[in-house]
């Protein structure tokens, strides 16, 4: 239960830490919101914290999904989100299921193992099957429910923008965790 709440914290602390610093460089900074969806960075934390920690992580992800998007929006929160953003999570799940029903990746679960490639082919084939699934899927959705035509365009930016802002968290998480590592802030097996 301890672990459980542990999780669940920081993935929620983290997602929304995400979610404000996306919120803030795409409308503060920025100002346009189409173009914060070229580089969604939350889609990052999904695939993170689902690959690392599985279903301990979906109830925190999911209060992140619909509460992250009224902390940038604000009073245009998009109509019944919480919906959509349920498939947002399916489609990672569904990706990992994929993956490892494919058994095209072997996986460790394990943040604290050297990286190499072998700990990152996973998360590559996560992040692209999940951006397609979650542009298609969650885009239908929200094209039904708010009576919007869905266009080719418009599923090709959030695919482009899952797939981008995914490598760019990622990246952020692998500069931070060498620095601690090389500056010995947190202890690491090698074995």
């Amino acid at each position: 239960m301890k672990y459980f709440i542990q999780v669940t914290l920081t993935t929620y602390i983290s997602s929304m830490l995400v979610y404000s610093l996306w919120g803030w460089v795409t409308f503060q900074t920025l100002d346009q919101g189409w173009i914060g969806s070229l580089i969604y960075l939350p889609h990052g934390c999904r695939v993170i914290f689902y690959c690392f920690f599985g279903v301990r992580s979906l109830p925190a992800l999911y209060l992140a999904e619909i509460t992250g998007p009224a902390l940038v929006w604000g009073d245009q929160y998009l109509d019944w989100w919480f919906i959509a953003s349920i498939s947002s999570l399916l489609s990672v799940v569904i990706a990992v299921e994929i993956i490892k029903w494919s058994k095209v990746s072997s996986w460790k679960h394990t943040i604290l193992l050297k990286i190499n490639f072998s700990n990152y082919k996973f998360l590559i084939f996560v992040i692209i099957i999940s951006a397609l699934f979650n542009a298609i899927f969650t885009n239908l959705i929200l094209s039904i429910i708010n009576r919007v035509d869905l266009t080719v365009h418009v599923v090709a930016r959030f695919f482009i923008g899952d797939v981008i802002g995914s490598a760019c968290f990622i990246a952020f998480l692998m500069i931070m965790f060498n620095m601690l590592r090389s500056n010995r802030l947190y202890q690491v097996n090698d074995n």
